[in-house]
Formats: C-alpha cells, structure tokens, sequence
C-alpha cells in the first residue's frame, strides 16, 4: 500500500499517482478511467477491463435466461 497526500493544484482537486501505479493498471496518459466508489474505496479501472465486465454479465445473463427451466428443474434436485 502507498499513501499520497491529496492537494489542490487547481479546480477541482488533484491526485496525483506515480507512473509505477499507472503502468501496474494498464493506464497511460490521456486514457479513460472508470471511477466508482464502494464502501469508501475509489476504485479505478481502465475502460477496456470495464467494457469487457458488462459484456460478460451480459453474456452470463442471457445463458441463464435461456436455461433458466432446466436450472429450475437442477434445483428442485432428485424426487
């Protein structure tokens, strides 16, 4: 774990992170980010690892929905 120190360099609030960070994620200069905040941790992701977690949710969703009977009926277990 590193620990920065948030200063204001302009508006709104910057936070810098060292090139060792940015390469360790994926992320170059100029890319997008995904940012989200869970339980009080920020949470950045590069946009292509985001992309391809909606598209696997999307995938997985619609197998279950296609199989969802017979999923029903695994469940139900042996009579």
């Amino acid at each position: 774990m590193s620990r920065k120190r948030i200063t204001v360099s302009e508006n709104p609030t910057t936070l810098l992170l060292p090139q060792e960070l940015l390469d360790t994620l994926g992320i170059d200069d100029g890319d997008e980010v995904d940012v989200s905040i869970v339980d009080r941790t920020l949470i950045l992701r590069p946009l292509d690892e985001v992309e391809r977690a909606q598209k696997i949710d999307a995938i997985t969703k619609s197998v279950f929905e296609r199989r969802k009977t017979a999923y029903e009926e695994l469940a139900k277990g042996a009579e």
